[in-house]
């Protein structure tokens, strides 16, 4: 509680109360809390109007408490699943299956054709700490800085992947028809906190957090870390994979789940044209969204995009 709403809540205690001591930080039954030591002076007696006064001083302090508390509880829960360090072989699977999309997806945005490789080069040798879990599973982490990790525990985990050439340009951010560089803060719905903690946790751009907030085991600890439902989560994945098409901005991406369109599959198997109706009709439905204009040339480069990602022949002209 503030320390001037204590303060205002003091003074409205009457002369008949006097201060018996300085306000200190105590704890009670692991709650912490603002003790101030108060008596009732010499030769007076306590009214029903002081009483009432009194108890409501105790009624806010109690409820600041309670809430300052639970907020407690509810950043201690973030701060324990972020600590949390991986241990089982889906968790190492998955932070490599990471590392490789953002390899893949820097190589695509390069203007050499020869880096059209699904991995080019990728090699991992590192530390790992090593235990037995008493159901018999292998379990390690990776050696932190300052961790006293008994050497004898200690192995040496390695990977090497080979480069495999790419024929197409299925699942490639090109430059021409993509943006997954774009910030994160043009997400619907992303508050200012929400955004500084996404940037805490390293994702900055739309392509970073399609990377990890598609797979579940990555959704709990963004679900912690944003204070958040799943379905906000997944509503947002949906989004970011539509802003990442050049041209759309989380409006646009709002109008084209409105109409029909909220994956690359829906858009791959329409015709620009229909496309370019039913988000003009949204868009018509929805002013308060402001969401840009998109005629049937941005609808053509749309389907295109979607169709290339997918690894789908291009649309005949005049389709």
């Amino acid at each position: 509680m503030p320390s001037e709403l204590i303060t205002a809540e003091l003074n409205r205690i009457p002369n008949s109360f006097t201060r018996l001591g300085n306000d200190r930080i105590v704890k009670i039954d692991g709650i912490s809390g603002i003790f101030t030591p108060i008596g009732k002076a010499a030769d007076t007696t306590l009214g029903e109007d002081e009483r009432a006064n009194l108890l409501a001083v105790i009624d806010t302090l109690k409820q600041a408490l309670s809430q300052t508390q639970s907020e407690k509880l509810q950043l201690d829960g973030q701060l324990t699943a972020l600590r949390d360090r991986p241990s089982a072989p889906d968790d190492f699977a998955s932070a490599v299956q990471q590392s490789l999309d953002e390899l893949q997806q820097r190589m695509a945005t390069m203007r050499n054709s020869m880096s059209n490789f699904a991995v080019r080069e990728f090699k991992l040798e590192a530390s790992v700490f090593v235990q037995v879990s008493a159901l018999g599973a292998i379990e390690y982490r990776f050696v932190q800085p300052g961790d006293n990790v008994d050497a004898a525990a200690l192995s040496r985990l390695t990977l090497d992947l080979v480069p495999v050439p790419k024929n197409g340009l299925a699942g490639v951010w090109s430059t021409q028809l993509f943006q997954p560089e774009q910030s994160l803060a043009g997400l619907p719905g992303l508050s200012d906190e929400q955004l500084k903690r996404m940037e805490g946790a390293g994702l900055y751009s739309l392509g970073e957090f399609l990377q990890v907030g598609t797979r579940a085991r990555a959704l709990v600890t963004l679900q912690a870390l944003l204070g958040t439902e799943r379905q906000q989560l997944q509503r947002w994945a949906q989004q970011a994979a539509l802003m990442c098409l050049r041209g759309v901005n989380g409006a646009a991406a709002m109008v084209l789940i409105e109409a029909g369109f909220g994956n690359f599959e829906l858009l791959a198997g329409h015709a620009p044209d229909t496309v370019a109706r039913a988000y003009a009709h949204v868009r018509t439905a929805h002013p308060e969204w402001a969401a840009p204009v998109a005629g049937k040339a941005l609808s053509s480069q749309w389907v295109q995009a979607a169709r290339q990602y997918l690894g789908l022949p291009e649309l005949e002209t005049g389709v």
